[in-house]
């Protein structure tokens, strides 16, 4: 999970320590806030013997904000991006009350963009960021590959600005792989996950 640009793993087996990283044991007692650990390294992780014990642990920080987000390929190949204060990132969203989450990420992908309503394909990954003035929320973003609906390829893209999105546009795999440096950690890592799953 993300924490700013500061990022926490919990892992129950397999650790893969990066440049700047730093490896906890967790033995089971009561785990800490999330800027415990990102107040020690630029990524921690934090092994665990039980993965689903100190996750529950873990979230008794935080409330879960549901939010919902899309991956939308065209038939070249592209992947559609959004340019949004300052940094690169993919059209997504809170889901609203009584909304499924399939339905949250269709919406906000043409709310976002303005392309018309996409069709997911897939369910393709969730992500997590902490976030909130005392660290106290979560926002839970499940991932939806998704295609362009019948005849809406070649429709306008419209950013929505009162979000805060200045820039709509269709990336290749090579553009893709530029844009990662510009990106929120989780966002850089997303866009990595859909190159490779291509």
């Amino acid at each position: 999970m993300d924490f700013g640009e500061r990022r926490l793993t919990l892992a129950d087996s397999q650790v893969t320590a990066d440049s700047g990283s730093v490896v906890f044991q967790h033995d089971g007692s009561p785990v800490d806030p999330i800027t415990h650990w990102t107040d020690q390294a630029e990524h921690a992780w934090l092994s665990c013997r039980d993965l689903s014990e100190a996750w529950l642990s873990f979230n008794r920080h935080t409330t879960d904000v549901p939010a919902a987000g899309g991956l939308l390929t065209n038939a070249a190949g592209q992947l559609l991006c959004i340019h949004r204060i300052g940094h690169w990132d993919l059209p997504k969203g809170k889901v609203e009350p009584g909304e499924d989450l399939p339905s949250a990420a269709v919406r906000e992908v043409h709310e976002e963009c303005g392309v018309p309503l996409p069709i997911i394909v897939a369910p393709f990954t969730t992500t997590y960021h902490v976030y909130g003035q005392a660290d106290e929320l979560m926002k839970v973003t499940h991932w939806f590959h998704m295609r362009p609906g019948p005849g809406t390829e070649e429709a306008g893209l419209r950013p929505q600005t009162e979000e805060g999105i200045s820039e709509v546009r269709w990336a290749d795999a090579q553009e893709v792989a530029s844009l990662e440096p510009g990106a929120f950690g989780n966002i850089a890592r997303l866009m990595a996950a859909w190159r490779a799953s291509r």
